[in-house]
């Protein structure tokens, strides 16, 4: 790029001195190919010298950054973070593949993805089943369910899956007992379309899909530069990343990340920069939310 001269400095309306706008455009830089020309703020990057500091203060930087490293490592232990390319896809059937997410003494926690054209039968166990659709149209029990509806089935009734290609779901299988979520429930279907955004606070939003006690499975939205305080969890927290990114802590979750925070545990500040929805099934902190933008209730 070249170097800025006094006739690359203008004048805007109010007087104000500015950068001619073809300073800021791509230029090729000597010795690098045309198609990688950098703009005005990666030409200035590269031009910096480096900061070289003293052997002593080095050693201490270095010292401070591992020190941050160890104990972000040790406040995440807990947590069972899975990336969208971790685990073994296994086949359930001719063109249906399941990929683990995790699974305890509660529940088992997995994604359906159809390759072509399946259906899967899962006879009354007992057990209690969440899905909520993540991608084009799947027949859940014979309903048809869209991106983002959400079909709760009860203990005593049996899971009949059918989609095409391209589709894929989140499935939660609840084991019996007493305080199992859903055990006792009627089926309960919540269409995303058919609800509405609720505040929690400034900048997140929340669809309440089905609550039971102080749990709840519900999907969250964060508007770009949103974020929720430091809390705690009073049960089990799943987070699945629908779309967008979401620092979780130190932790970044990007779409089709899942994260399991076990009951007791607690996650640092969460930021989205660029915005995000996510499905949570957990127990919300009172310290997430906002008195004065949620109402009551």
């Amino acid at each position: 790029m070249k170097p800025l001269t006094p006739s690359s400095i203008m004048s805007d309306n109010a007087g104000h001195a500015v950068i001619d706008p073809a300073e800021l455009e791509p230029q090729t830089l000597p010795g690098v190919a045309p198609l990688a020309a950098l703009g005005l703020a990666p030409a200035l990057a590269t031009a910096l010298s480096p900061i070289e500091p003293a052997a002593h203060q080095e050693a201490r930087l270095r010292e401070r950054l591992l020190a941050r490293v160890a104990r972000s490592a040790e406040a995440n232990r807990a947590f069972v973070t899975t990336r969208v390319h971790d685990g073994t896809w296994v086949s359930l059937t001719p063109g249906l593949q399941q990929r683990s997410l995790h699974a305890d003494a509660q529940a088992h926690s997995s994604l359906l993805q159809w390759q072509s054209p399946a259906e899967w039968h899962v006879p009354a166990g007992g057990q209690a089943h969440e899905c909520l659709v993540l991608q084009g149209e799947v027949f859940v029990n014979g309903q048809a369910l869209h991106p983002h509806d959400y079909l709760l089935m009860a203990h005593d009734q049996p899971l009949h899956l059918q989609a095409s290609a391209g589709a894929r779901l989140y499935w939660r299988c609840i084991e019996p007992g007493a305080q199992a979520f859903g055990h006792t429930a009627a089926p309960h279907l919540a269409r995303a379309n058919d609800m509405a955004w609720e505040p929690l606070r400034r900048g997140v939003q929340i669809k309440p899909l089905y609550a039971e006690g102080e749990r709840i499975s519900m999907l969250v939205q964060f508007e770009p530069g949103a974020s929720v305080p430091a809390h705690g969890h009073g049960h089990g927290e799943e987070c699945l990343m629908v779309a967008g990114d979401l620092f979780l802590g130190d932790v970044l979750l990007r779409e089709g990340d899942f994260q399991f925070a076990p009951s007791g545990t607690g996650h640092g500040a969460l930021q989205s920069d660029v915005g995000c929805v996510l499905y949570f099934h957990g127990a919300i902190d009172p310290a997430v939310v906002d008195p004065s933008v949620r109402r009551p209730g």
